[in-house]
């Protein structure tokens, strides 16, 4: 399901650039060098004007998409701030050469980039990496370090989209409003403006939703593998709350004591939620079981490495992190990844070779979502105004600002149910023939059955979550 996750943490390893804690005093939170140990300004300085308006994850997730590019351009003598005609050319070489994409001319102007199985990133990591190099040239420019038009930017594709504009109804509205005479999706999606562009293809679906039950169940013997044997409580706890919470990685990583504090409810913390600027703004709910493993990990394993010693929650301060490595810093997803890497393998080993289901931590989320889902429809028993509410629920607690995403997961789950049943339907009439041509019904009804069991839906939503 994400092959790719191992390939893209070496394609940024071995960018050549490393990022170190600045010397004390001074104006910029980070220092990304060279080989040589020399500051490579043009990302300091992005990253500080970054930083400085955004204190979310964004400036440090695109920071380690723009190191490979930065490495790629000090191999090859490129200057980051030649003409845009020159900096595109750099950044169609890159593409095809380190990120193994199909370049090609778009329909108007621009490139269309697409990945390939050679590529070390996947679709979606693709478009974090261009939308990283639009930002660096955004800040930049406006800041007078660059001394042309974004090269990232059309301008006959931008002159086109504010052409259009301009017929829009109330453009100018917030789509919450409701005024607007099309949403601002629908406006970029219909005109877009980058030079570089991602080449359309299907519509974004989850993919865990469509794999078999026998797959779904299979992982989660390895997730219950892997906190049962986990090295660390930290981990324990995180996998605990990962696959119940149904929050992403980054937000049960960054998890402060402030944000557990305030709250005020036990069962609940409040999380940076995707898009929040860093602030704890959404809540996530957990049960009483997970609240024990967490007192229990602050009073032990994170007392052991915290650098006061501290064994209580009212001894900590509010921007204290939750979790903490060996050395006593902040953990990361950079060092959980290292941690998953040494539970997942053994827990693999646990299970049959034909058993054996790659995932990552993300799909854990979706794995979530899925059998809420399945359990709300089967909850609802057809009532449509039920399960409309229970569905509107779950999406607030997921904090999810767009219903799209949760249409999105319904969609493919009907989707697959219908698949599963034309299946079903195939082996019906496959096992009709046989009876006709005189063949033993017995081992057919066997594994019609096999099949019905494969298709059961747990009542009991969070049965798995809490041994």
């Amino acid at each position: 399901m994400h092959a790719k996750g191992r390939k893209q943490g070496r394609f940024i390893a071995l960018s050549g650039l490393k990022k170190i804690a600045s010397p004390s005093g001074s104006t910029f939170p980070l220092m990304i060098l060279d080989a040589a140990g020399l500051p490579v300004f043009p990302l300091c300085e992005w990253y500080r004007r970054k930083k400085a308006n955004d204190g979310g994850r964004t400036p440090d997730t695109y920071l380690e998409m723009l190191r490979p590019y930065f490495g790629f351009l000090l191999l090859k003598g490129y200057v980051w701030n030649d003409s845009p005609d020159r900096v595109r050319a750099h950044l169609v070489e890159f593409l095809r050469t380190d990120v193994g994409c199909h370049v090609g001319p778009g329909q108007q102007d621009g490139y269309l980039v697409e990945t390939t199985g050679a590529s070390p990133l996947s679709k979606s990591s693709l478009g974090v990496l261009l939308a990283a190099l639009t930002s660096l040239y955004d800040v930049l420019t406006d800041a007078g370090y660059y001394g042309y038009v974004n090269p990232m930017h059309s301008e006959q594709l931008v002159a086109l989209k504010r052409a259009h504009l301009r017929q829009v109804k109330n453009v100018g509205a917030p789509d919450h409003a409701g005024i607007r005479g099309e949403s601002h999706q629908e406006t970029n999606q219909a005109y877009p403006s980058a030079f570089f562009r991602q080449k359309r293809g299907k519509v974004w679906a989850p993919e865990i939703v469509m794999e078999p039950d026998v797959v779904q169940e299979r992982m989660r013997k390895a997730i219950d593998h892997m906190i049962k044997y986990s090295t660390f409580q930290r981990d324990q706890v995180i996998l605990l709350l990962l696959r119940q919470t149904g929050a992403r990685l980054s937000e049960i990583v960054e998890m402060t004591i402030g944000g557990y504090r305030k709250a005020r409810h036990t069962g609940r913390a409040l999380v940076k939620n995707k898009g929040s600027r860093g602030r704890e703004e959404k809540t996530i709910y957990f049960t009483e079981v997970i609240e024990e493993h967490i007192h229990t990990y602050v009073r032990t394993e994170r007392a052991k490495y915290d650098p006061q010693g501290c064994k209580r929650l009212e001894e900590l301060e509010d921007t204290d992190p939750l979790f903490l490595t060996v050395r006593g810093t902040a953990y990361t997803r950079t060092s959980f990844y290292h941690h998953w890497e040494k539970l997942f393998e053994p827990a693999q080993r646990h299970l049959k070779k034909q058993e054996r289901v790659e995932f990552s931590p993300h799909d854990i989320r979706h794995l979530r979502v899925s059998r809420a889902i399945a359990s709300i429809k089967e909850r609802a028993q057809g009532d449509k105004y039920l399960e409309d509410d229970l569905v509107e629920g779950f999406r607030l607690i997921m904090g999810w600002q767009s219903p799209k995403t949760m249409e999105t997961y319904i969609h493919t789950l009907n989707k697959r149910k219908a698949l599963l049943e034309i299946v079903l339907e195939d082996e019906k009439e496959v096992g009709f023939k046989k009876i006709e041509d005189g063949a033993i019904h017995a081992p057919q009804r066997e594994r019609t059955a096999t099949a019905l069991e494969s298709l059961s839906v747990d009542s009991d939503d969070f049965s798995w979550y809490e041994e």
